[in-house]
């Protein structure tokens, strides 16, 4: 990191812009790009949708690294999620920059909030930052930068100097960082902190941190995470991760995390050597992670329960062989996943199960079985999602070519709606089984359960 002086009386906004919907809106999820879940209009699934908002709410990671980073510098920060609340801060205080998250889900809104800034002050300074962003940078012409890459690397590596990076244009190029232990402890604004959740997996609130960045895997094909960023697997020590909770769960009372790495352990050795640093360390807290089934075993399984590992997202997308196939997706043998679930549920450690409706030579009999076998597993909750085809991934690319899609439209890239031209399916069966699933998963008496008695806890 640059050794720079420390600047006075300078203030920054650093915004989240989100939607004043019902529904849940999380932009770090989906490799950044962010998710919206518009489940459905029947009562059932609107009830849903607002259990998904109030229960699950995730920081933009990158936000809380780069306030950190700036503060360092003397930068004062304010945080925002609320455009008239962040209008308000522009007007009451001299604001000399504002950097905003961009996303796919929120492009139109953010992309507003821009307009809305030059219109307030045309000299304050706009940066944009995110995986979207960085993908396609042409998306946010109003504003003065946009950071391409990891944007922590850039602002640690800046001297703080605004007048520098007028000749630098509007695409800042930020290299990825190969070493997470440079990264600061992020700083968060406490009244939005205390709400932060992962409920019902993990007791609240909860702090989402990042153990590794990078995925070797042939999912980009697909998946936005692999291909953003990067095959390299990048990651903190074991020790320097435990100290970090240790000061989050000091700072601001978390009493659990969530780990936002796409694949969890990948790392050989880290999983032992991270367990044994928090055994050692007596860190009294829960913990929940995403990784593929097929690298879980039950000894390591066994050791990471015994370290304070509650929860374990997976995605099994769908049951189907041919499917899995024709959507180059590989499939976890039947034996082992059901194994290690039954396991998992005799241990008391929480899965919560991924599902994709839609997906290439996907029909209704198709569907009906994933939903089938998703009621078939001892899992703690289950989440159903349409088959998305991304902006900056190769899937996208081969249906652009085919005149496959159906809309330009970027907010409808949510997970919820169906926006390719489907062999068997169309919007309406989709919603259909999406409501479908959701109805008949979550409306049975034991996750009914499960989830009051989190929220009696609260």
């Amino acid at each position: 990191m640059m050794t720079i002086k420390k600047f006075k009386n300078r203030k920054w906004l650093i915004c989240n812009p989100l939607p004043n919907t019902s529904t849940s809106c999380n932009k770090d999820l989906n490799g950044g790009y962010g998710t919206w879940d518009k489940i459905g209009n029947n009562l059932l699934s609107k009830f849903i949708a607002r259990s998904k908002k109030s229960n699950i709410k995730i920081p933009v990671l990158c936000l809380g690294y780069i306030r950190a980073i700036l503060e360092e510098k003397g930068i004062n920060c304010n945080y925002s999620e609320n455009i008239e609340e962040s209008k308000k801060i522009i007007q009451n205080d001299l604001i000399e920059a504002v950097v905003i998250y961009g996303s796919i889900v929120c492009c139109d809104l953010e992309n507003k909030f821009i307009s809305q800034i030059r219109k307030l002050n045309s000299q304050i300074k706009i940066f944009v930052v995110g995986t979207y962003p960085s993908k396609f940078p042409e998306q946010f012409k109003k504003s003065d930068y946009v950071i391409i890459g990891e944007p922590e690397n850039f602002f640690m590596n800046w001297s703080g100097n605004l007048e520098e990076l007028s000749s630098k244009g509007k695409n800042l190029i930020s290299e990825n960082l190969n070493n997470l232990d440079l990264l600061p402890i992020p700083i968060f604004t406490k009244e939005f902190s205390k709400k932060f959740s992962y409920s019902p997996m993990l007791t609240r609130p909860t702090g989402f941190i990042e153990a590794t960045r990078g995925c070797p895997y042939s999912c980009g094909y697909y998946c936005t995470y692999g291909e953003n960023q990067g095959k390299l697997i990048r990651s903190h020590s074991p020790e320097r991760l435990v100290y970090i909770m240790q000061e989050l769960i000091s700072k601001y009372g978390f009493k659990s995390f969530q780990f936002r790495d796409p694949v969890f352990g990948l790392k050989k050795g880290f999983i032992e050597e991270f367990c044994l640093s928090i055994i050692k360390s007596d860190l009294q807290c829960q913990w929940g992670m995403e990784t593929r089934i097929d690298l879980l075993d039950e000894s390591k399984l066994r050791l990471m329960k015994k370290a304070g590992l509650k929860s374990i997202n997976i995605g099994i997308e769908t049951p189907n062989i041919e499917v899995a196939a024709a959507n180059k997706r590989k499939i976890c043998p039947d034996d082992h996943q059901k194994n290690i679930i039954e396991f998992a549920y005799k241990n008391k450690i929480r899965i919560n199960a991924f599902y994709i409706m839609g997906l290439e030579e996907d029909n209704l009999d198709t569907c009906n079985e994933t939903i089938d076998y998703s009621l078939s597993l001892k899992t703690y909750m289950a989440r159903y999602s349409v088959c998305t085809p991304y902006p900056g991934t190769k899937y996208y690319d081969d249906l652009n070519k085919e005149n496959r899609l159906n809309t330009k439209d970027l907010s409808k890239f949510n997970q919820q709606e169906l926006v390719y031209k489907h062999k068997s399916l169309d919007q309406i069966m989709i919603n259909k089984l999406i409501q479908k699933a959701y109805i008949k998963y979550y409306f049975r008496p034991k996750v009914i359960w499960n989830i009051l008695k989190e929220n009696i806890k609260r």
